[in-house]
């Protein structure tokens, strides 16, 4: 007779519970035939028969917990093909059959009394069908649900958490308190789950909690996070300048922020490491100067556009910058929009920002903030890449931005 035993299936483990037989008493195994899940510590696992045979009994229910070691069952093999398995209805014995022995008078025929038949109570119950998870037991077991029962309302051979979770869901929660769970991230454990739970239940606990309500990111938003982490990220330094004011204000057909993008181009265009950015390991320079502008409203920031500023008047520039204000309102900035970039301006002082620090957009080499007119002078901090832009170079490009906002010829229509 070839006894299985509870296997042991991990370093640490000491016993298994018996998930499901997939043998009955009395059934035809091939060595290597499956005949029982066995769920450890860790994992539901596969119990073999490594031998051919009958199942001559089977020693463990399911749900029974089985020490390592303990026979849970045995198969008649071919060398043990003269016992004989007798069942009767709770109970399995093996007797073995009468043997003969012969005296030496031929005529006289002596009977060995049969071997005394120990019995084995075998208890009885309802087999459970498919695997449950060691998680999935212990998520139905802590709301007091029969994880059988779930599984037996599934067309799953297998109960997994997210099905014992599904299940609560549908038992407990009208589809309404469902859509207004998900809405405000909660989670049905929140929740007495004795009863149907619907809208107004949900909404009472929302309002008593003070719960807040997430807003999902859109995808300009979460695109503007990937840029500003990125931003983070960079070997960034900062210089920190006063610029002339005069001409600004004399020639106020026009905003700063034009005539700076104008400005800023045609220096950019005497500092190629400006108009630089780092691809593949190589350093890419491109052949003119594309600014990049921050135009926000009260949600989102965007970082359109001006091409090829340094071929465009101020009057071309300020055009462009009208259609941006345009597009934040209407919301109709395409990604071509924000493309082409090698440097970028933010310009804060419109709001009386005396100074700030910007962020560098995307892989530009630095930009520009400003902050509002006091005493005649605009503040600009310089924020550059170091990778890109050493300090001595920021240092003259800074110079010639302050000789060109001096220079009357920058200022022409």
């Amino acid at each position: 007779m070839y006894d299985i035993v509870m296997p042991q299936l991990s370093d640490s483990m000491d016993e298994g519970k018996l998930i499901s037989w997939k043998v009955k008493e009395g059934q035809k195994v091939e060595a290597g035939d499956v005949i029982a899940e066995v769920e450890s510590d860790k994992a539901i696992m596969e119990v073999q028969s490594f031998k051919s045979g009958i199942v001559a009994e089977i020693r463990a229910k399911e749900g029974d917990v089985i020490p390592v070691g303990e026979v849970i069952a045995r198969i008649q093999t071919s060398e043990s093909k003269n016992e004989k398995v007798v069942k009767t209805p709770g109970i399995t014995v093996v007797e073995t059959p009468v043997i003969k022995q012969t005296v030496s008078k031929p005529t006289v025929e002596t009977k060995q009394e049969p071997i005394p038949k120990t019995p084995v109570v075998q208890h009885l119950q309802k087999k459970e069908t498919g695997a449950i998870s060691p998680k999935a037991r212990a998520k139905a077991a802590q709301f007091g649900v029969d994880a059988q029962r779930v599984l037996d309302k599934t067309v799953k051979d297998a109960l997994h958490v997210k099905d014992v979770e599904a299940y609560l869901q549908e038992q407990y929660f009208t589809p309404k308190a469902l859509r207004l769970l998900d809405k405000y991230g909660l989670a049905f454990a929140s929740f007495t789950l004795d009863h149907k739970i619907d809208e107004a239940e949900v909404q009472a606990f929302i309002e008593k909690n003070e719960t807040p309500l997430p807003q999902p990111l859109s995808q300009m938003q979460k695109a503007i996070i990937a840029n500003v982490t990125a931003s983070a990220q960079k070997p960034v330094y900062r210089l920190y300048e006063h610029i002339d004011a005069k001409l600004f204000v004399e020639h106020d057909a026009y905003s700063i922020t034009a005539w700076l993008i104008k400005i800023l181009a045609r220096v950019m265009m005497q500092h190629e490491a400006f108009r630089s950015r780092l691809h593949n390991d190589a350093l890419i320079v491109s052949p003119n100067a594309s600014i990049a502008v921050a135009v926000a409203d009260k949600k989102n920031l965007y970082m359109p556009v001006v091409k090829d500023a340094n071929k465009c008047s101020v009057v071309e520039i300020a055009a462009q910058l009208k259609s941006f204000k345009t597009k934040l309102k209407e919301n109709s900035f395409s990604a071509a929009d924000m493309q082409g970039s090698n440097f970028g301006i933010s310009n804060l002082g419109m709001l009386g920002v005396e100074s700030f620090d910007a962020m560098i957009n995307k892989n530009d080499s630095g930009i520009v903030a400003v902050g509002s007119l006091q005493e005649g002078k605009i503040s600009l901090t310089l924020s550059a890449d170091h990778r890109l832009v050493n300090g001595y170079e920021a240092a003259l490009f800074m110079q010639d931005v302050k000789k060109e906002a001096k220079n009357p010829l920058q200022f022409k229509d």
